[in-house]
């Protein structure tokens, strides 16, 4: 080999590529996603160190335009192994979506997910640019993170909008970020009582937490200094058992309608 062909596979000129194919591009929280990796060998041998697969999302920050990327799971594809120049090798992949990666909405405007969720692939190449590849794919809620929505519209609770938020440091988690799903009243015992209810969902293999944060109705000029110290606000959460959220989701409606009534 040249020492011109080594400087070009030095800067990324004529290097590895690959290339991540999925099965499909929509999947449920918790959902196993599978596909193959295809890397295609440049103008020289090159030693790939490591593909990994990144499961990635962003979210924003309360009170600014600022948007932060952040990896939810990293999947390492393989061992140390050199493509050889114009050569391919194809690995197939497996790995199981965490279920609290956030569900994805179509903006109607842009027909683009809120928040966007992808597949980034980085394969590590010795003296090199790495080579990337990035897959969109949508993301739908499992049943038991519906359920807990629909218990909160039966109490006459309309949904109004979703944001991924890094989570307020005043609601205890061990989380950074979450989906926040905002609920506004439009019937019923809360209806000019409540101005809204805010809450994030976690869910694991056995339980669901839910973070809560419950805004009573500003009636007044006090109510802006309420604001401000979080006076009219209730925060804290709320664990469940998957299974009862399934099979008896009157009972998780009954604990979010006490949660609120202890703030009005």
């Amino acid at each position: 080999m040249s020492l011109f062909t080594k400087l070009v596979a030095s800067v990324g000129i004529g290097s590895a590529k690959v290339d991540t194919k999925l099965k499909k591009n929509s999947f449920m929280q918790g959902e196993v996603l599978d596909g193959i990796v295809d890397i295609y060998g440049g103008s020289t041998d090159q030693k790939i160190d490591a593909i990994n697969l990144k499961l990635m999302t962003l979210y924003g920050h309360e009170g600014s335009g600022r948007l932060t990327n952040t990896v939810i799971h990293t999947h390492r594809l393989n061992d140390p192994f050199t493509i050889q120049s114009g050569g391919r090798k194809e690995i197939p992949f497996s790995f199981r979506i965490p279920l609290d990666t956030p569900i994805t909405m179509q903006d109607p405007k842009t027909g683009k997910n809120i928040p966007p969720v992808w597949i980034a692939t980085e394969a590590d190449v010795k003296n090199a640019i790495d080579p990337k590849d990035k897959d969109f794919i949508n993301i739908e809620p499992t049943e038991v993170h519906e359920k807990v929505l629909d218990a909160l519209r039966v109490l006459g609770l309309k949904f109004r909008q979703m944001e991924s938020q890094r989570l307020p440091l005043n609601l205890k988690s061990d989380k950074v970020f979450g989906q926040q799903y905002e609920f506004v009243p439009t019937f019923g015992k809360y209806f000019k009582r409540l101005e809204e209810i805010e809450v994030y969902i976690f869910q694991d293999d056995e339980e669901t937490t839910v973070l809560f944060d419950v805004d009573k109705l500003r009636k007044n000029a006090l109510s802006s200094i309420a604001d401000r110290f979080n006076l009219d606000k209730n925060r804290g959460s709320v664990t469940f058992k998957n299974e009862q959220i399934l099979q008896d989701r009157r009972s998780v409606s009954d604990k979010f309608e006490e949660i609120i009534d202890r703030v009005l």
